[in-house]
Formats: structure tokens, sequence, C-alpha cells
């Protein structure tokens, strides 16, 4: 492995496991607030939440126009080739357009409350839940530019305690306690959206400071570009990218509408419930994929093309590594984990379980495709990956939704995800000659398959397993795997977690030109 392997690997490592801890904190933030909903409020109410806050959600990603992505890759290479005017400019075009147009949105969501509840199948309450979710979006939306700021100068942390910990724990605390005090949907949306607001308060404050720290280092900076020009550049990469943003998000969040126009809401709740272990297994991908856009940005600028394929390959095994246990041992025990939800969720969920574990163990074997494509400048062939998937999706949840139920939503995203990867990854390896097939990746699937998968599996054939005995094999199965991965830990390259000892700020731009 060369120095400049080792170094992106290690900026990985540390960016990834702060990444990787306020992930994980979001990820059973959002998992407790859905067992906590379903467990205190009946299945309607429970899809009216659901089903407006994902409105909310894709209306976040339609107003963000995809500027985290233009951010990471502008930011860091203007710091360093010192094009500090330049930074400034980019910063402008990407949050006075932001900043317009979820104050818009926001308003129209406001004034349009009642239609829009219509047409999503909600109840009487459902109106007034849009109109305070329309209130909280230009907070939440200029919150998240704000910290997507800060990530693409390569600084995790402050999206890590605001966004990851602070917003996402404050949620299911909120949603308890209106459960508890017999409080009713509107009550729940309220103290969901406060979370939001306080957030995006604190975002905004702590970009100021940041930046303003930051800016006294930009000294001895090259002539600045026409603004024009640097504008063009950002948005000719950032449209396909916004675009793409919304698909993405579209997939993820609209067979819990369409369900809940179609069959109701009690069903959107269930839908809901056997899809959320997603998020939990997410975590580590989502932390690793972070961290990695800037070192894909600055290996590519380098020219560094072998170093690009190791940083993609080990990233891809760590990211197998945190996720594939959870996503075997629920695939294995669908029923244990829809008990957690409560009564009447088990049997009806227990098939989409199945299809959704399926199509993430595929999409975390793919790697950071989409990210690499990114980072490369083809955000167009992103779009085209995206618009295909969110095509197959709405076509087939349409089509199947009224003749399988949840099922067939269910169906419908597994062959969108599978199509997007399948089509990313071809376009990498023709790019780049890189894809995920090598030692790492092999050991990590080999490790999953005897220390989850086996054992998870007996256990499911052979008794009727309640929690307590699945926690005790998978926790059994646990202590081997890591004795596995410890024991190749070279091979997976583990040593570059290191790092973290050193517990280095992000790196100043005098540090960035020198490398």
């Amino acid at each position: 492995m060369t120095d400049h392997e080792a170094r992106s690997l290690r900026g990985v490592a540390r960016g990834g496991a702060i990444g990787m801890v306020g992930a994980a904190v979001s990820a059973l933030s959002g998992f407790l607030l859905v067992a906590v909903i379903t467990n205190t409020y009946s299945k309607h109410v429970a899809g009216v939440f659901f089903s407006a806050t994902s409105i909310f959600v894709v209306a976040s990603a339609v107003t963000a126009m995809g500027t985290e992505a233009g951010l990471g890759r502008f930011l860091l290479r203007f710091e360093a080739t010192r094009r500090f005017a330049d930074i400034r400019v980019v910063l402008r075009a990407a949050f006075v357009p932001v900043v317009v147009v979820s104050i818009v949105v926001g308003l129209a969501m406001v004034a349009g409350a009642r239609p829009i509840a219509d047409l999503a199948g909600l109840d009487d309450d459902g109106a007034a839940i849009v109109a305070v979710l329309g209130v909280t979006l230009p907070f939440a939306v200029v919150g998240s530019l704000c910290l997507a700021t800060t990530r693409g100068f390569g600084q995790m942390r402050w999206t890590v305690f605001i966004d990851k910990i602070f917003r996402s724990a404050v949620q299911p605390v909120a949603a308890l306690v209106t459960g508890l005090l017999g409080l009713g949907i509107l009550a729940l949306t309220v103290g969901w959206a406060l979370a939001y607001v306080l957030a995006g308060v604190v975002a905004i404050v702590t970009l100021r400071r940041f930046y303003r720290r930051r800016q006294a280092s930009y000294t001895d900076s090259e002539p600045p570009a026409p603004r024009q020009e640097i504008v063009g550049q950002f948005w000719s990469f950032t449209w396909p990218r916004s675009v793409a943003q919304v698909s993405q998000m579209v997939i993820q969040r609209a067979d819990i509408i369409i369900i809940a126009a179609l069959l109701g809401p009690a069903s959107a709740a269930v839908y809901t419930a056997a899809t959320r272990f997603m998020m939990i297994g997410q975590f580590g991908t989502q932390a690793v994929q972070q961290a990695v856009q800037p070192r894909f940005t600055d290996l590519i600028a380098r020219g560094e093309h072998a170093a690009l394929g190791t940083v993609f390959r080990i990233s891809t095994a760590w990211s197998m590594a945190m996720a594939w246990p959870l996503y075997l041992v629920v695939g294995f025990a669908p029923h244990v984990y829809l008990s957690l939800f409560g009564s009447g969720y088990a049997d009806d969920g227990r098939s989409v379980v199945l299809f959704m574990v399926a199509a993430m163990l595929f999409a975390v074997f793919s790697g950071p495709v989409d990210t690499l494509l990114l980072m490369s400048g083809r955000s167009t062939t992103s779009l085209f990956n995206s618009l295909v998937a969110l095509t197959l999706d709405l076509v087939l949840c349409f089509v199947l939704v009224p003749r399988m139920g949840i099922v067939g939503a269910a169906i419908a995203w597994t062959v969108a995800i599978v199509t997007r990867c399948t089509l990313a990854f071809v376009q990498v390896h023709r790019m780049w000659g890189i894809n995920p097939f090598c030692a790492p990746t092999m050991i990590v699937a080999s490790l999953n398959a005897v220390c989850f998968a086996a054992p998870v599996a007996v256990l499911s054939l052979m008794t009727d397993a309640g929690l307590l005995t699945l926690c005790a094999v998978a926790v059994a199965g646990g202590v081997a795997y890591l004795a596995g991965l410890w024991f190749f830990r070279k091979p997976l390259m583990l040593s570059t977690f290191r790092a973290l000892r050193a517990r280095r700020p992000a790196p100043m731009p005098s540090e960035v030109a020198s490398r």
C-alpha cells in the first residue's frame, strides 16, 4: 500500500468513524421513532404520520437542489488550488436559490395543505399536519445545507452532533412524550418538526462561526475566475444531481405515499415498520460514503487511479462488514423483527422484509458506485440511473400495489434498487476498471455467512425462536465475527483506524495545498 493510499484510507477511517457514530445514533433513533409510534398509536394514525412526513422528506430533497454534491466536489478542490475567492462564489451560488426555493415551497405547502392531504389519502388532521411541515421546511433545508458545507470542507463532526445525534434523538423522545400523554397526531407532528427547527438554527450559527475561522487562513489567493464561469460550472454539475437526488428520495419514500393513497394509512404503517431495519443497516455505509466523497475527489484530481481503486474496494468491504450482519439476521428471522412493532405487523410484513433484505445486500456489495460517478464528474450518468430506477419503481408500484398489496411495493422497490446499482456498477467498471470483487469483500461475505446467516437460519427452521433467543445467537455470532475480522485485519486494512488516535481537526487550506 502506497503512502497516499494509506493517507486516504486513514482519512476515510477518521471521517467514517465519527460519521458512523452519528449515523448509528440517527438510525437507532429513527427505528425507535417508528417503534414508539406503532406501539402507542393505532395503525391508522401511524400511517397518516408516516405518509405526511414522507411528503416532507421528498419536498426537502426537491428544495435542496442537489447542492450537497456540488459543495463536496468544489470546496476542497478550490482550497487545494488556493482559489479562495471562487469558494465564496460557489457558496453564494448554492445558498441563495436554496433559501428562496425552500421558503416558496414551504409557503406552497401551507397554502395547499388541504389538497395535498386529500391527494395523499390523509384524514381530517392531514391538512394541519402538512401546514406544520410546510413551516418547518425552510429551517430543515437551510440547516442541512449549512452542515453539507462543513462536510464539503472535510469536517464531519457538526453533522454528527447537530443532525445525527441532537435532531435524531429528540424526535423519538418527543413521540414518546406525546404518546404517553395521550396527545393526538398534530402534537406528535409538532414535536417531530420542532427538532428540525432547533437543529436548523444551530446549524446556521455553527456555519457562520466555522467559515469565519476558515477565512482567516485564506491568504495568497489565486486571481478569481469570472463569476458566471464558476456559477455555470457549479450548476452544470449540480442540476443533474438535484434531479437524481429527488429521484432517489422519491424511490425511498414514494411507496409509503402510494400505499397510503391506494390501500389506506394502516397498510402504510405496516410497510413502514417492515422497512425500518434498513435505516440501522445503512448507518455504516452512509458514514463511509460521506467520508470517501472528498477522498475520491482528491485522488481523481491527483490522478492516483491505483489508490482510487484501493479506497473503493476497502471502503466497500468496510460497508459490508457493518451492514450485512443486521440484514442477514433480520432476513432469516423476520417474524421476530416485526414483533417489535406490536400486534398485527408480523403476518403482513414478512414478505416485504425478505425482498428488502435481498436488495440491500446487493446494494451494499456494489459499493459507493454512485458517489464515485459523481466525484468523477458524471452527474448526468448518475441522473440517468436514478430516473430509470424511479420510473421502474413508480410504474411497478401503480401496477402491483392494487393487485399484491404492500408486497407489490416491495417488489417494485427491489427492482428499482437492483437496476440502479447494476447500471452504476457497470459504468464505474468501464470508466475506471474498478469493481468490488476482491479478497476483502469475499472475506467479509464469508464471515457473515458462517457467523450469522447459517446459525440464524438453523434457529428459525428448527424452533419458534423469540427475541431473547435470537439475540443470544446473534451475540454469539457477533463474537465469532469480531474474532474473524481481527484475524483478517491485514487484508481488510483495519490498522488504518489507528488514525482515530490522532483526532486532528479538518485540514486548513495551507495543509491541503501542501499535500
